[in-house]
């Protein structure tokens, strides 16, 4: 009896080490065939240009094609649904930003995806930071100024976002609640029409990317009163972080993260976590896609990603219940 327990033990452990080894070698082989990367937006934006820089750098380390595949659309349920339909193989990626993982379960009522069940965290790639700016002829010439500018004129200051339950319109919805500040809420389709109807003195304030809001206030067209993030961004050398201007709680940044379908194996995830860290470590990559756009790299394993999720759906389902954002 002894020895067939034993002859058992030694058989359930050889079968362990086969398929631990077979889950590695699986991985090593990764990927087999053409790798696709879809992105939530339409050519040519931030998450779209640093996709497409990614699928060059890895399609050298991989061997293999890797297809960028534009899915815009209803706050990027098109672009996750896709992803989270796919084969758990780890050829079909989303490089998405908050909504996919973080936003979308609070927004929706009813997701055509599971943004915990069916989609598996990578790598956040980057963190966009964004600038709190306000017109160029406001007197506020501070963050300060400006709750006292809103405070003295309740329900007559206006804040634009880039649409209803937007990252945008959340930060600047938790910024009027903390400060206890009364302002109206205008949606547009994107920042760029924000800011034009901020310079047309329409609205009094918004936040968005420092790399599109950099030059409206270099040429002097708007006024940027903070930026979000640790230290003060390269293109607005003399605009204080939040903390430096007296709001170390106020939070506004937006992640460029990496995912997949959830039942691809931990061996795959973390292997296509460590090229793409390789790939954005690279100097002259940082230089021309990460610093060019006032984008700070995070490269996290798909384990840090996880925990990091964990606390940010946390904290958007209380910002967007407070806000009363609903996209359904």
């Amino acid at each position: 009896m002894h020895n067939r327990r034993n002859h058992l033990i030694g058989v359930l452990s050889t079968a362990a080490l086969l398929s631990v080894l077979s889950a590695g070698s699986h991985a090593q082989s990764f990927p087999t065939k053409p790798v696709r990367i879809v992105v939530p937006y339409t050519a040519g934006g931030p998450v779209d240009t640093l996709a497409r820089a990614l699928s060059t750098k890895l399609g050298e380390i991989w061997n293999q094609p890797v297809i960028v595949d534009n899915k815009p659309g209803a706050n990027e349920v098109i672009g996750a649904t896709t992803v989270a339909k796919s084969d758990p193989d780890g050829h079909t990626l989303i490089l998405a930003t908050d909504p996919t993982l973080s936003l979308n379960p609070f927004l929706f009522k009813k997701l055509s995806y599971d943004a915990v069940k069916e989609l598996a965290p990578i790598t956040r790639v980057a963190v966009s930071n964004m600038a709190f700016v306000v017109p160029a002829t406001m007197t506020a010439n501070s963050m300060k100024d400006f709750v006292t500018y809103a405070k003295e004129n309740p329900g007559k200051v206006s804040y634009g976002s880039s649409g209803i339950g937007n990252g945008t319109h959340l930060a600047m919805a938790a910024f009027s609640k903390d400060n206890n500040v009364e302002m109206v809420h205008i949606p547009y389709k994107g920042l760029a029409p924000t800011l034009q109807d901020m310079m047309a003195g329409n609205i009094q304030a918004a936040v968005g990317a420092v790399s599109v809001i950099a030059p409206f206030a270099t040429n002097g067209k708007l006024k940027v009163l903070g930026i979000s993030g640790p230290k003060r961004a390269a293109a607005l050398p003399d605009v204080p972080t939040f903390a430096q201007a007296g709001f170390p709680k106020f939070e506004a940044s937006f992640y460029f993260g990496l995912a997949t379908q959830s039942g691809v194996s931990a061996d795959i995830k973390n292997k296509i976590a460590a090229d793409v860290k390789r790939v954005v470590s690279d100097a002259k990559f940082r230089s021309d896609y990460l610093d060019k756009f006032a984008l700070e790299p995070i490269l996290d394993t798909p384990a840090e990603f996880a925990r990091y999720l964990d606390g940010h759906r946390e904290t958007s389902k209380t910002i967007i219940t407070s806000s009363g954002a609903q996209l359904d």
